[in-house]
């Protein structure tokens, strides 16, 4: 039997996705104005995000106004569309994603960044927005993490949203379509769309000797309270339906970016979110999607609301970064697991890291919800500031302790701290990967001994990368450049002029930073007070370690 043409496969590939899929909603298929969401992220994980089917309902529904989705393509279809200059396309049409008015980008990590280039270049666009001559498509990009730091791609974007994008999209797709409609240049297009309240647009603000401020946008409570409405048994969360309940976070752990980049902490009226579930048809599983769902103050009435109506319950964390977790006791999403995220198991460290959260309280909260469950997972960062010896001792203690609280099998996720821009801990240094090798070795050796648990490692190299991407000025745009080339990091680094060990040592807080013209809605002064807060309290726990081995050696 012959092999179909590969063509012909991956457009079949793509029409059976667009087939397995349900939609709640209707978007008009026609539209003056074509908009392209893009995702640098495959198909399953991005349909499971649901800031992005939020995103996607917000442009389709614009008035005059079309939208197809685009994802980065499977590895293997990736490599076929590389080798023989096949383009990025849409879900919908199958077109290339350079045809359109607007190409949005919405990358979730550092990680995408590399991935936003190489699906521009597959589909012949010119990576330098300066040197792109053609007008269409304008190219923008929104989302957390260009929302703290949009300098790596400040040279291939002509525009940023900084902050959240309910009450910013509206305003930037009328300005495109009235403008573009009147055949303005670029150059007057992108004047225009820097008035607008969040709008970075790096070749109208990156003025020397002009300082500027964007800033960061968000949402109110009434604009909030989303739930998924695409669903498809090609997504990671399949069949479930999330609703946000809250936005923004409660709590200040130090090194969270999502938590100071969604302040202020807000959350869904009790009457609205009652509406929507009650609206609800054909759905078994309810995912209550925030920050922290179990703070929402009236979570036990949204949930019997849910239950009124016969829907399974589930509570999971909006916050995606694979560093990032509530902090608290969590059900996942697809399968019964009570999932933990300790960080540390010290409780000192982890108040000075911000969490007030101590092992007696999770270790409770475990054993509350054992006959449940199915499986433990434990999350823990390694290379923490302050970090000594003894605290990573502390997560092998402390997964011990779980062990002899139950039989359940015990899955152990251990990831390199990195330091983020817009957190507490955004002047700390990174761990020297060689020492992060060596940490992870010692607390693998230690978990081999214990029965039924497995651990999982972050790669200590792809830390130091992302902490490199991550704190990266406009010089980034250079080292993806000479990247996407073909070369090592290291080298593209360096052709850059980026010393990549500039990341493991400690910066000055007085030093600012390429993003400091952002404003958030707080300061970089707060930052370095609750900096030197975390500091003072480590010194103190130093002073008292101190103290103990004196009296012990008089003893």
């Amino acid at each position: 039997m012959s092999r179909k043409p590969a063509a012909e496969y991956y457009a079949e590939r793509r029409r059976r996705l667009l087939d397995n899929e349900t939609c709640n909603l209707e978007f008009s298929t026609k539209g003056i104005f074509e908009i392209i969401l893009a995702s640098p992220m495959e198909y399953g994980a991005t349909m499971s995000s649901l800031r992005f089917q939020n995103t996607f309902r917000q442009l389709a529904s614009w008035p005059e106004t079309c939208c197809e989705r685009a994802f980065y393509p499977e590895m293997d279809e990736y490599h076929w569309r590389s080798r023989y200059g096949y383009p990025s396309v849409t879900l919908e049409s199958g077109k290339s994603i350079k045809q359109s008015d607007l190409l949005f980008f919405t990358p979730s990590s550092e990680d995408d960044y590399i991935r936003i280039l190489e699906m521009m270049s597959l589909s012949g666009i010119q990576l330098k927005s300066a040197e792109r001559v053609i007008k269409w498509p304008l190219i923008i990009a929104g989302g957390t993490t260009v929302t703290a730091n949009p300098m790596p791609l400040a040279e291939f974007m002509d525009a940023f949203v900084i902050g959240e994008t309910e009450p910013s999209i509206g305003p930037v797709l009328d300005t495109i379509k009235s403008l573009g409609a009147q055949g303005a240049s670029k150059k007057k297009l992108l004047r225009r769309l820097a008035t607008l309240p969040g709008m970075y647009i790096p070749s109208i603000h990156d003025i020397p000797g002009k300082v500027s401020s964007i800033m960061r946008q968000w949402a109110g409570s009434d604009g909030m309270g989303m739930t998924s409405y695409i669903h498809s048994p090609d997504c990671i969360n399949r069949d479930i339906t999330m609703l946000e309940i809250s936005r923004g976070c409660p709590f200040n752990c130090k090194f969270c970016q999502p938590g100071y980049v969604s302040l202020p902490y807000r959350e869904c009226k009790l009457e609205e979110l009652e509406s929507v579930i009650d609206e609800l048809q054909d759905v078994k599983i309810l995912a209550l999607i925030g920050s922290s769902p179990r703070s929402h103050p009236d979570i036990r009435k949204i949930i019997k609301a849910a239950e009124k109506k016969g829907l399974e319950i589930v509570l999971c964390s909006n916050k995606y970064d694979d560093q990032i977790h509530s902090g608290e006791l969590h059900d996942d999403l697809t399968e019964k697991s009570i999932v933990l995220s300790p960080e540390t198991g010290n409780d000192f460290l982890r108040k000075v890291i911000g969490k007030k959260l101590k092992n007696k309280k999770l270790l409770d909260s475990m054993d509350k919800h054992l006959e449940s469950a199915e499986k433990i997972k434990i999350y823990f960062m390694i290379g923490l500031p302050f970090e000594t010896d003894a605290d990573r001792s502390s997560i092998v203690d402390f997964v011990k302790e779980v062990r002899s609280r139950t039989d359940l099998p015990i899955e152990v996720y251990v990831n390199p701290f990195i330091p983020k821009p817009w957190t507490a801990f955004q002047w700390s240094p990174l761990a020297n990967p060689t020492d992060l090798r060596d940490w992870i070795d010692i607390l693998s050796g230690e978990f081999r001994k214990m029965k039924k648990v497995k651990a999982w490692f972050g790669d200590p190299r792809e830390a130091h990368i992302r902490a490199l991407l991550a704190r990266g000025d406009h010089r980034v745009s250079r080292a993806l450049e000479e990247k996407l080339s073909g070369v090592g990091w290291n080298t593209a680094f360096k052709n850059a002029g980026i010393n990549i060990r500039w990341v493991l040592d400690e910066v000055d807080p007085e030093m600012s930073f390429e993003w400091s013209f952002l404003n958030m809605g707080f300061g970089h002064t707060r930052l370095a007070r609750e900096y030197h807060a975390s500091i003072s309290m480590n010194q103190g726990r130093i002073k008292d370690l101190e103290k103990a081995a004196e009296k012990e050696e008089l003893d």
